[in-house]
C-alpha cells in the first residue's frame, strides 16, 4: 500500500500487534500494518480516506448514529489482502488496537 507522507507517522511493531491478537483470537494474525499519527495528520488522513468512493464508512452500522470525526481515535481499512490500522497518537494505543483488531477478526470489511 502506498501511504502518503505524513511527518508524524510512526509504525506500530508487528510484535505489538501479535501480542494483542493472541488475546482476542487463536487464529493466525492476518497481514496487518498499524500506524500512529498526530491529531492533525490523523484528521487529514481520515478525511482523505472517507472521500474515497471505494471506502465504506461503517460508523452508522457500528454505533447506530453518524458523528463528528473529531471523536474518532482509530480506524482501519482493508487494502487487497492487507489490513491497515491508523491510531491517533493522543489515543490509548492498546485499546484502540484491540478495537480495530476485533473488526479484522470479525471481518467487518465485507460489504
Amino acid at each position: 500500500m502506498n501511504i502518503p507522507e505524513f511527518p508524524s507517522i510512526k509504525s506500530v511493531s508487528e510484535k505489538v500487534l501479535a501480542n494483542i491478537w493472541v488475546t482476542i483470537s487463536d487464529k493466525p494474525l492476518p497481514e496487518t500494518q498499524a500506524f500512529t499519527l498526530d491529531d492533525k495528520d490523523f484528521a487529514y488522513l481520515l478525511n482523505l480516506v472517507q472521500k474515497n468512493p471505494g471506502v465504506v464508512d461503517t460508523r452508522i452500522r457500528e454505533y447506530g448514529v453518524d458523528f463528528d470525526n473529531s471523536i474518532i481515535e482509530a480506524f482501519s481499512l482493508k487494502v487487497e489482502d492487507c489490513f491497515v490500522v491508523f491510531v491517533k497518537q493522543s489515543a490509548p494505543l492498546r485499546s484502540c488496537l484491540v478495537h480495530e483488531l476485533k473488526h479484522i477478526l470479525n471481518d467487518d470489511y465485507s460489504t
